[in-house]
């Protein structure tokens, strides 16, 4: 009978062990999840600051389409370009295509040639002068900015001419 109760005293005993480290494997982990969430918050807020440099340039489609004017495509050239040249990192980097009314290539990070130039383009594109001279209209301009589905940053902006400024 001594040895019965020994007996049932160590297995209660590897019991609460087994439940101690139960606990504590749980407990271990919901700490990683945790720290591994909030690293995938962090890393999903430094995406969307990234990305929001260039996604406010992004116009509707459709008819009640906003549009952006030359200042405004110079500004998200120069954007981009800089970041390339920063960015050590190949898949880091963001396409640009600028893009005449019938989809012809005027300017593009992938050929980079002609070099863009940024007195050369607001020369053309943006108004200077009188108005009402046929040289001297102002365009308007949509922007689709698009993202890496893996990395979820801007991967490709296409700026295309959508004709003469209204005003």
């Amino acid at each position: 009978m001594e040895n019965a109760s020994k007996a049932l005293l160590m297995a209660g005993e590897v019991l609460i062990g087994i439940i101690i480290l139960s606990i504590m494997a749980y407990t271990f982990d919901r700490i990683y999840t945790f720290a591994e969430d909030y690293q995938g918050r962090d890393q999903r807020q430094k995406i969307l600051i990234f990305n929001t440099q260039y996604t406010k340039y992004a116009t509707a489609t459709g008819d009640e389409a906003n549009y952006i004017y030359a200042e405004d495509v110079v500004t998200l050239t120069e954007q981009t370009l800089n970041w390339n040249r920063t960015t050590a990192i190949d898949s880091e980097k963001i396409e640009l295509y600028i893009l005449d009314r019938s989809g012809g290539i005027i300017y593009s990070t992938q050929t980079a040639i002609p070099e863009f130039n940024r007195e050369n383009f607001l020369d053309t594109y943006k108004l200077r002068g009188n108005p009402t001279q046929a040289s001297n209209k102002e365009y308007k301009f949509s922007c689709k900015v698009e993202t890496d589905d893996k990395s979820g940053r801007v991967s490709r902006i296409t700026i295309q001419i959508q004709g003469e400024r209204d005003d």
